[in-house]
């Protein structure tokens, strides 16, 4: 997912504001071209990169292209697709959702969603009778659109597998018919909508649209309603499709020329974001070493001075912005371009933090000499916490636990999160609690793990009175910066991005 975050994740509401697109938006009373653009030469036509699509600039999408959508086939029922499927429902289109997971379908069937996203009405979605979850892709002729939501995570070295969007669009194209639009809507690297759209071609006379999500994780069902939809079509036909469909849900449209504009749009989107959360934890480190308070310069820097707010410090995870920069690195490789040094620094950097984190906690907590094995309570889960989420894939504060557990071979973590599943947290190895008050008491540590709002509510003084003494509070939010001195025992508090606090203890 895209736009903003709480800890920075696609996931930061608050952290940042965001500049939208400078193409050509479209809404439903007017086209209005950027003058600044320079996609469109003097003449307003632009040349296709591959030399084959038709330009699509300049052209008023809301009247002959745009037809009302027929029935919607969206496939891939995870944090994207689900989101788009129940909100597409709740604006009285017929939709049919694949899901290739029967526990996921039947749990989908008990309108019990397995995401957790504020605002997703699942059950009116179900009741209504206007969206249904099948295991398979159903014909062409149930559908007038497939829309293909999957996955596309990437390995260690940034390469992308694209094997769920390949069979996906496979199975399309065995059961689409003529007249059939394909909308891609999962993250892919550059050419691959161009690419698919071959192998589509070679079964079916179809259409393709790429029109990629940028949504926020914990506030999708408000994005799909508010946020401008990037279109790109591979014909005018395919576009104005494309832009009716969306147009159900958002009254802004942003039409570019190229396949390739959209899909390198998307990605640039949350790589921008992710360089810049990572010069501002790069500074907090600075502000570590040197003795001084991140958010005292942050402060300094921004009063007055628009030209120098900067996003706050904190570790970033998610399954989004690291991907999507590590995508659109390679695509300087894989078009014939010199790697981006900027972009492998940025994920290097955001990669480093949770161990160097991890490391400053550790090696205050060996100075304390706690007897015996150390027991830790992490508090929050996920990857973020505002906007608050269930999800834990790529989280900063498993990785910080990680590392803690090989400096103190035979740890104990206590956990809790307000969303993440106990099983799922049973499966990272913690003991899970309900309860913030049975996660701490007796620990020696106590790491907040997010900034979600019901720890930055919690007591310094209550937490610090609950937990075993000799002890350290490690906030990687530094939410309870300010009220340090509430404090009580023998117990530290470390923020991240605070050295004036490491300097004073």
């Amino acid at each position: 997912m895209g736009a903003a975050t709480g800890p920075k994740g696609a996931d930061t509401g608050p952290r940042s504001a965001e500049t939208g697109p400078k193409g050509t938006v479209t809404d439903p009373k007017s086209t209005v071209t950027d003058p600044k653009s320079t996609v469109t030469d003097p003449k307003g036509t632009e040349a296709d990169p591959k030399g084959t699509e038709t330009d699509l600039k300049g052209t008023d999408i809301n009247h002959s292209r745009e037809q009302r959508p027929g029935a919607v086939c969206v496939i891939g029922l995870g944090y994207v697709g689900l989101t788009l499927a129940v909100t597409l429902a709740a604006q009285g289109l017929r939709v049919i959702g694949v899901e290739r997971d029967p526990a996921v379908r039947e749990q989908l069937a008990r309108k019990q969603p397995h995401v957790h996203e504020a605002g997703l009405e699942l059950d009116r979605a179900v009741d209504s009778g206007l969206f249904t979850v099948t295991g398979s892709v159903p014909s062409g002729l149930a559908a007038d659109t497939y829309i293909v939501c999957v996955g596309t995570p990437v390995d260690e070295s940034g390469v992308p597998d694209l094997t769920q969007v390949e069979g996906a669009v496979r199975s399309v194209a065995e059961h689409a018919v003529d007249g059939n639009l394909v909308i891609l809507r999962s993250t892919v690297p550059v050419g691959t909508s161009r690419a698919l759209l071959a192998g589509l071609r070679t079964h079916r006379d179809v259409e393709l649209a790429f029109c990629p999500e940028r949504t926020v994780q914990g506030v999708a069902v408000h994005e799909l309603r508010s946020l401008p939809q990037i279109v790109a079509a591979s014909t005018p036909s395919a576009a104005g499709r494309a832009a009716a469909l969306f147009r159900t849900l958002t009254p802004d449209i942003v039409e570019v020329s190229t396949l390739e504009t959209a899909e390198i749009a998307k990605l640039a989107c949350n790589a921008y974001r992710y360089s810049l959360f990572a010069f501002a934890n790069e500074l907090a480190r600075l502000c570590e070493s040197v003795g001084v308070s991140s958010r005292e310069v942050r402060a300094a820097a921004a009063t007055g001075y628009a030209r120098g707010v900067m996003p706050t410090a904190g570790p970033v995870g998610g399954s989004c912005l690291p991907k999507d920069t590590a995508i659109l690195a390679r695509a300087f490789q894989d078009h014939g371009s010199p790697g981006s040094a900027l972009l492998d620094g940025v994920t290097g950097a955001h990669r480093a933090t949770p161990d160097q984190v991890a490391d400053r906690v550790a090696d205050r907590m060996a100075r304390l000499a706690v007897p015996g094995p150390l027991t830790v309570a992490l508090l929050g889960v996920a990857f973020k916490g505002h906007p608050e989420t269930d999800d834990e894939r790529s989280s900063p504060a498993v990785q910080i636990m990680a590392r803690l557990r090989e400096r103190f071979g035979g740890a104990t973590v206590r956990a809790h999160d307000p969303l993440v599943p106990h099983a799922r947290q049973r499966a990272l190895g913690y003991e899970p609690y309900t309860e913030v008050k049975e996660a701490v008491d007796g620990a020696h540590l106590v790491v907040i793990g997010t900034n979600h709002k019901s720890y930055a509510e919690l007591s310094l003084h209550w937490l610090s009175e609950r937990m075993a003494s000799p002890g350290i509070v490690y906030d990687a939010w530094a939410v309870h910066a300010h009220d340090r001195a509430a404090l009580s025992g023998e117990v530290e508090y470390l923020a991240f991005g605070e050295g004036r606090l490491a300097r004073s203890s």
